[in-house]
C-alpha cells in the first residue's frame, strides 16, 4: 500500500487529516509534520507516494517545500491544502508541479477523489519498481556466479539509462536500496556472509555512487571466489546432469531445476537458452522424444507403457507431442520401423 505525508503547522488540523485519511483506507503509513523543513528531510530519505501540505508554515512554507520536491525530482505527488483562497498561490503551486489545490476546511467529499487521482498517477510511476527488482535479481545472479563482467555491464547500463533523469539524491537512494536488497537476497542463500561497511554510517548515503557500487560488488565477487577456492559454479553442467537424472519424472520443470541449482528461474531460463540454443522446454521435449524413439524400436514394449516411462501423464498428450516433433503418431512411427 501507499505512504502519505501531511504537512501542517496546526496540530489539530494535522490530527484531523490523519484520521480522515485513515478512513480512506488506501495508505499503509500516514506521517504528519508541522513544517516543511522536517518533512523534506524525511522525504529525502524515504520519498512518500503523496504529500498533502499547507501553505503558511514556519521554517519552510508549503511553496518552498513544493519547489524542493520538484527540484529533487522526487516521484511524489503533491496536493496543496490552504485556508487562503488566493489564485496567486494556486498559480505558484502549479508552476512547481503541484497536481491539486484544495481549500480548508476539507471533507472526504473533496479530499477522497483527489487522493484517488494522485494515487492513480503514482501507480503508473511505480511500474518502474519492477524494473528495479529485475535489475537487482540479475545482479544477484552475477555475484553468485562470480561473473564480474556481467555485473559491470548491468551497473553501466543502469547508469546510462538513468543518468539523465536521476538527481544525485535519487541516485544515492537507488543504490542504497539496491545494496540492502542485494545483501538480503545473497545472504538468504546461507552459503557465505556478504557485508558492507557503508550502509549504517552517518552521511554515507552520498558516498553511494554507481562507481562505488561497482567496486563493492567486485570486492564481494573476489571474496566469494576466495571462499570457493576460485572454482566457478558450472551451472550448465550441473543443470544438464540434474535434468538427465530426472528427465522422465512428470514434475520436472524449469522452476524445480532452477531451485535445485540455487538460481532464479528467469536467470536459468536465459542462461540455458544462451548456452544450448534451446529453451528448457525444447531440450526436455527433445530428450524425451529421443528416448521414446529408442523404446518404440523395441518390439516387446507397449506404447502405453512407454508413455509413463518417458515422463508423460497420458497417452493423448504424449501422442500430440510426439507427432508434432516427428510428423507421425507413435503407432505410425513404429510402423515405419516395420514393427506391428
Amino acid at each position: 500500500m501507499a505512504r502519505i505525508v501531511i504537512v501542517d503547522d496546526e496540530p489539530i488540523i494535522g490530527i484531523g487529516l490523519k484520521t480522515l485519511i485513515g478512513e480512506y483506507g488506501r495508505f499503509s503509513e500516514i506521517q504528519t509534520f508541522s513544517d516543511g523543513m522536517s518533512a523534506l528531510t524525511n522525504m529525502m530519505a524515504h520519498p512518500p507516494d503523496v504529500v498533502l501540505t499547507d501553505i503558511r508554515m514556519p521554517r519552510m512554507d508549503g511553496l518552498e517545500l513544493c519547489r524542493n520536491i520538484q527540484q529533487l525530482k522526487l516521484f511524489t505527488k503533491v496536493a496543496v491544502l490552504s485556508g487562503y483562497g488566493d489564485f496567486t498561490y494556486a498559480q505558484k503551486c502549479m508552476s512547481y508541479g503541484v497536481q491539486e489545490y484544495l481549500l480548508k476546511p476539507v471533507t472526504e467529499i473533496e479530499l477522497f477523489p483527489v487522493l484517488d487521482k494522485l494515487l492513480a498517477v503514482q501507480e503508473a510511476v511505480l511500474v518502474s519498481f519492477s524494473h528495479f527488482e529485475q535489475w537487482v535479481d540479475r545482479l544477484e545472479e552475477a555475484v553468485w556466479m562470480m561473473d564480474k563482467t556481467l555485473a559491470d555491464e548491468l551497473i553501466a547500463a543502469e547508469k546510462r539509462q538513468l543518468c539523465l533523469v536521476e538527481t544525485d539524491i535519487q541516485q544515492y537512494q537507488r543504490i542504497h536500496d539496491a545494496v540492502r536488497l542485494l545483501l538480503k537476497k545473497l545472504n538468504a542463500r546461507g552459503a557465505y556472509r556478504f557485508e558492507t561497511n557503508l550502509l549504517d554510517g552517518e552521511n554515507t548515503l552520498h558516498a553511494m555512487t554507481y562507481e562505488w557500487f561497482q567496486i563493492e560488488i567486485g570486492t564481494w565477487i573476489q571474496r566469494l571466489s576466495e571462499y570457493r577456492n576460485h572454482e566457478r559454479i558450472n551451472v550448465l553442467g550441473a543443470a544438464l546432469q540434474y535434468i538427465d537424472e530426472h528427465l522422465f519424472e512428470e514434475e520436472l520443470s524449469l522452476d524445480s531445476v532452477a531451485e535445485k541449482l540455487g538460481v532464479t528461474p528467469t536467470y536459468f531460463s536465459h542462461y540455458f537458452k544462451k548456452n544450448t540454443n534451446e529453451t528448457f522446454v525444447q531440450y526436455r521435449m527433445r530428450k524425451r522424444i529421443d528416448k521414446a524413439k529408442q523404446l518404440l524400436a523395441v518390439p516387446h514394449y507397449k506404447v502405453i507403457d512407454i508413455v509413463a516411462e518417458v515422463g508423460y501423464e497420458s497417452y493423448p498428450h504424449f501422442s500430440r507431442v510426439f507427432k508434432k516433433a516427428t510428423g507421425h503418431s507413435p503407432t505410425e512411427y513404429r510402423g515405419l520401423l516395420g514393427i506391428k
